[in-house]
Order: structure tokens, then sequence, then C-alpha cells
């Protein structure tokens, strides 16, 4: 009993050296505000794909959100940005085919701690890409 006892401290003593630190989760890190709104409009794009209905995706200039709404304009989801901030200029709303197409295409500009970043819908097939 003594033993297998001082065999498991043994082992828990040289698994936790050799566990790496973990990282420190930062809470306004503009990676992850980066990743969260390509989420949301994946996910809307997803959502409009499995329900095969329309969903419009709104930027909110003045609120500094990202809505998505079904075509009752029921609300789906709201996304408050945390640590970017939406840019006047580029598409303020697009809407989501139930095949997962877009209505049309363009640009849609953050400014994440003085960084610009625009995520730029490709022409119609839903798709976008982030630049930074």
């Amino acid at each position: 009993m003594m033993e297998m006892m001082l065999t498991l401290f043994l082992v828990s003593i040289i698994l936790s050296l050799s566990v790496p630190h973990l990282p420190v989760y930062r809470q306004n890190d503009t990676a992850g505000e980066i990743e969260t709104i390509s989420y949301v409009f994946q996910g809307a794009q997803m959502h409009a794909m499995a329900k095969k209905k329309s969903y419009t995706v709104m930027m909110d200039h003045a609120n500094q959100s990202i809505i998505v709404r079904d075509k009752d304009r029921n609300p789906i989801s709201n996304y408050e940005l945390k640590v970017c901030v939406l840019q006047e200029y580029g598409m303020s709303q697009f809407v989501y085919r139930p095949n997962g197409d877009t209505s049309g295409f363009g640009t849609v500009q953050f400014l994440c701690k003085g960084k610009t970043v625009k995520f730029v819908f490709q022409i119609v097939k839903g798709r976008f890409r982030i630049e930074q």
C-alpha cells in the first residue's frame, strides 16, 4: 500500500514537471476578436444552409455590434465588439441565402488596436478572407 502511494506520488510529480505552461488568456485579444467575428459570419451561413432560410447580417455602427436576423427580422444572434471598432465604409449588411451564397460582395472593415482588418467577401459565394 505504501509503495503504491509512493509510486503515485512520484508519477504525479514527474507529470506536473513535464506539463508545459498554459497560455495566458487575454480577454482583450485582437486575434480572439477577429476569430469570433469570423465565427459569427460562418455561423450565419451555416444556419442559413441548415434551415434553408435567408439570414441578414447587419453591421450596427451605432452600437458597435454584428446582428444576424431571420427573414421576419427576428434577431438570431447579436455580437457586441469588444476590441475592434466597425468602420463606417464598406458593407453595412448582406444576406446569406439558403444555399450559403451572399446577396453581394464587398468588404467589412474593422479597426483593431490601430490596425485595419478587412473581411473581404468574394463574389457572391459566401466565402471571405481576412486581410490584416
